[in-house]
């Protein structure tokens, strides 16, 4: 008798999904840490371009705008976090 696997959060988004987020968070990851100051400021330089690709590919709206404000946020809240 077998039993029936649940699918994992993972497997629900294919590997186009999978890799822009792996690219975005490696990107918020190594604006604070990466070994180079050349490297976090071509990460926050990416964080803050036009990311239609990565919006479309994430199904946010094209303007490259949400995604944008989305990342906005998510630095106000950890600056509040951190006071």
């Amino acid at each position: 008798m077998a039993k029936d696997r649940k699918p994992t959060y993972r497997s629900q988004f294919d590997g186009h999904r999978r890799l822009a987020a792996a690219v975005i968070l490696q990107a918020i990851k190594d604006m604070s840490s990466a070994p180079t100051n050349q490297d976090r400021v071509t990460a926050s330089e990416f964080l803050e371009s036009d990311m239609w690709p990565f919006s479309d590919v994430l199904d946010l709206p094209m303007d490259g705008q949400s995604l944008r404000d989305y990342l906005q946020n998510i630095d106000e809240l950890s600056s509040e976090i951190s006071r």
